[in-house]
């Protein structure tokens, strides 16, 4: 499939400098709420404006992931729904300044419209000049993926290396193909095997199946699954192979050239 930009007609970033990137694939318990978080924080490190929105309602766990479950009070269906101003729905994170948290409802509001959520989005962006908003969505088609597809012109598709996974990743392309999103890139998460020329053929192997383009890849760590655990992110994170990946992402995502294995070690098995 052709994965050159098609033309989002809904998307709404209020100007050019705030992009809205979502973070999805129909496979859960692939990372994309780790990745998210994470990448988040590393693109703070580098003093821009990020706004992480958690879109899986009723199924929260950005807030878990990301560090704020202790602080959240409110979340985006009370913005959306004018039940307070949106200055005390976000939350700014204490670990970095430019790193700030929008929780999901605890449930899906069906009254919830699409066009109440775009405006949402668009008043959170033209008021707090974020530089981006990460949106993380659950596994799955539906409407929270639908809702954050409105308004995001860029989609991180998260892939981990398993026969399911990139066949969600085919499938996730392909929905938001005819949403309207033409910049589609794959982050493969979990990347295991030891050689990193060996992980090569298996990206590659992805890229063919999937026909998206690659941003970057994340390799296998416990660490970093038991650091989600802990509410940890990237900044407090001993491994060297994660940050260093983290940190390859975000300069990716910044537009700067960067190699994919920049940095970044022998690869650990899988246990």
């Amino acid at each position: 499939m052709d994965n050159k930009p098609n033309g989002n007609t809904n998307a709404v970033s209020p100007c050019l400098k705030t992009k809205i990137i979502l973070f999805t694939s129909c496979k859960g318990g692939v990372g994309k709420s780790t990745v998210c978080a994470n990448l988040a924080m590393s693109v703070a490190k580098q003093n821009r404006r990020v706004l992480l929105i958690d879109c899986d309602f009723g199924n929260r766990c950005l807030d878990l992931v990301a560090g704020f479950s202790e602080a959240v009070v409110y979340d985006i269906s009370d913005v959306i729904f004018n039940r307070i101003d949106h200055k005390r729905a976000i939350l700014q994170d204490k670990r970095c300044e430019y790193l700030y948290f929008l929780a999901a409802p605890r449930g899906f509001n069906h009254s919830m419209e699409l066009s109440a959520f775009r405006q949402a989005v668009r008043k959170l962006t033209e008021a707090e000049n974020f530089d981006f908003v990460f949106i993380d969505t659950p596994g799955g088609i539906g409407e929270p993926l639908r809702f954050a597809a409105a308004v995001a012109d860029t989609a991180y598709i998260v892939v981990e290396p398993t026969k399911a996974a990139v066949r969600a990743a085919e499938r996730t392309s392909d929905y938001l193909a005819l949403k309207g999103i033409g910049k589609r890139r794959l982050i493969v998460n979990k990347l295991a095997g030891g050689s990193v020329r060996k992980a090569k053929k298996e990206i590659i192997s992805i890229i063919d199946t999937t026909s998206v383009k690659l941003h970057g890849v994340i390799p296998y760590d416990p660490e970093l699954i038991f650091a989600g655990n802990r509410g940890i992110l990237v900044d407090e994170i001993l491994s060297s192979n994660v940050t260093n990946a983290f940190d390859n992402l975000a300069a990716r995502t910044l537009g700067e050239g960067r190699k994919l294995f920049a940095n970044i070690k022998k690869l650990r098995k899988l246990k």
